[in-house]
């Protein structure tokens, strides 16, 4: 059994453990069928702009230029099907991008994707 000074100990270890830093990053939520793109470490709020399409907003952004930091893509299968986008292999986001665009056509999911 451990005792708390051996707890505290592997705790204080854990953290000390240096971690990469953040890169931005694309992926499928397979079990959760959607697509996530990050392109920002910081503390966000989602607002969903559709049934399919929410947006990552940054709660402390220092101006509206730079407080959209990601989006998610759900029913991320019917959306890649619908653009004839395989998704059982890595895609460019570029493709998936463009697909968004027209898609969500609207300056608020412009503003997200870029």
């Amino acid at each position: 059994m451990n005792t708390t000074a051996e707890l505290d100990g592997m705790a204080a270890e854990l953290l000390s453990l240096s971690s990469e830093a953040f890169r931005p990053c694309a992926y499928f939520d397979e079990r959760l069928d959607c697509i996530r793109v990050i392109t920002r470490d910081c503390s966000t709020m989602e607002e969903r702009i559709s049934d399919r399409l929410t947006v990552l907003v940054d709660n402390y952004a220092a101006d509206d230029k730079d407080k959209y930091v990601g989006f998610t893509i759900k029913g991320a299968r019917h959306f890649l099907a619908e653009n004839e986008i395989p998704w059982a292999q890595s895609v460019h986001l570029k493709r998936i991008v463009n697909a968004l665009l027209a898609t969500f056509p609207s300056p608020i999911s412009r503003a997200a994707a870029i």
